[in-house]
């Protein structure tokens, strides 16, 4: 008799194809787009920085070493 006024927190249901969930499709592609933008931006600094010091050479500081 007391399980009878229990609730469960997890509900299953049969997915509904007809009407996709267009919040969760957008934040997912959204956070995917913005990730390899920031990856492809991050990566092409790094490519300008190593460049940079490649041209730079070594210079004549001798505390460095």
């Amino acid at each position: 008799p007391f399980l009878a006024f229990t609730r469960s927190a997890f509900v299953a249901r049969k997915p509904n194809y007809a009407q996709p969930n267009w919040l969760g499709v957008g934040l997912a592609f959204g956070t995917s787009a913005a990730l390899w933008a920031f990856l492809i931006k991050q990566h092409n600094e790094d490519v300008m920085e190593y460049e940079r010091r490649q041209k730079e050479g070594h210079h004549k500081c001798t505390e460095c070493s």
